[in-house]
């Protein structure tokens, strides 16, 4: 597959029911064939996760944003009980899920591409990055345009660099460029 497909599924996911958590929350993950793919924010439990920006350390991964743990937590015994994937996707919210989720996999020895469209920053240590880089984790994320969303919060990073895809909307909407249907729109041209 390559990553239009990943992002097809990533938007897929906004609207089919969850095969993992609750519609209705931040805890949510879809399986489609060996590929799990975790939904962004579009409901109010989302965004409260999404600005639960204090840090907590957890083991293995260093220091992370906490609400995004928090999310995939909440549904992270019922994701590894499932075959492992071959690949883990996400956008926004999902695509910072994704990326913990594989350095957790990582952690497990089943290494598997990540593909985060749109992410924003988790990480206030290099634990995760140190962790995927050690493991050879293959790593896709991008950040279309001038999404603002790929550079918060500014006090924390991602664990690996974004790939800049499409050009910058230049409308009044400064988060247009993170819509899901930009972003494949980019990737196909």
């Amino acid at each position: 597959m390559s990553p239009i497909d990943y992002a097809l599924l990533a938007q897929r996911a906004y609207s089919d029911a969850p095969t993992v958590g609750q519609a209705d929350s931040a805890s949510r993950m879809h399986v489609y064939g060996d590929v799990h793919v975790f939904r962004g924010t579009d409901d109010l439990a989302a965004w409260l996760a999404d600005l639960n920006c204090d840090v907590i350390a957890v083991e293995g991964l260093g220091k992370i944003h906490k609400g995004f743990y928090g999310a995939l937590a909440a549904i992270l015994p019922e994701c590894l009980d499932l075959p492992r994937p071959s690949a883990v996707v996400g956008h926004s919210l999902g695509g910072a899920m994704a990326i913990i989720y594989g350095a957790v996999l990582a952690q497990l020895g089943h290494v598997v591409p990540v593909y985060a469209f749109e992410p924003p920053r988790l990480c206030a240590d290099a634990a995760i990055q140190d962790l995927l880089a050690a493991n050879k984790v293959p790593w896709f994320a991008t950040r279309n345009g001038l999404d603002i969303v790929t550079q918060v919060p500014p006090e924390l990073s991602l664990p690996g660099p974004l790939t800049k895809i499409g050009t910058p909307s230049f409308s009044l909407d400064p988060i247009e460029d993170h819509g899901m249907g930009r972003v494949i729109a980019a990737l196909a041209s």
